[in-house]
């Protein structure tokens, strides 16, 4: 098994919104409940929005816009305390950081399941 792989078979280990995290947005935003909806909801249409350009960097063979929109999409995460996505992300920015492009976007189905149960798990736990 290669190291990749190994540390794609760890990613179940982190949960989909690091609870710390969300008790503190929680607080910081009990004067205003919406906004903590409006903070997830824009989490999701950002991450929609990087996904897409990750795909088209894979599909253009940009392997800029690639690496940009991975490395955005990580800070995203981190900053919203998503750690499934972000631990995913690092994977795929050490490896573009080691000019490992091919191995980076063979993650990308990775990706694209990993954001469907992080949303899935906003929708159901903030947006219902």
């Amino acid at each position: 098994m290669s190291n990749t792989a190994e540390k794609l078979s760890q990613l179940h280990n982190y949960p989909h919104i690091n609870e710390n995290n969300f008790i503190k947005l929680q607080k910081s935003t009990a004067a205003k409940p919406e906004l903590l909806k409006e903070i997830f909801q824009s989490y999701i249409d950002e991450t929609r929005e990087l996904i897409s350009e990750i795909k088209t960097g894979i599909q253009k063979d940009n392997n800029e816009l690639y690496y940009s929109a991975v490395h955005s999409l990580k800070g995203l995460s981190a900053t919203i305390g998503c750690s499934r996505m972000f631990q995913l992300l690092r994977i795929m920015d050490s490896l573009n950081k080691e000019d490992h492009y091919s191995e980076s976007q063979s993650c990308y189905h990775h990706l694209e399941a990993t954001f469907a149960e992080t949303e899935s798990v906003i929708k159901e736990k903030v947006l219902s």
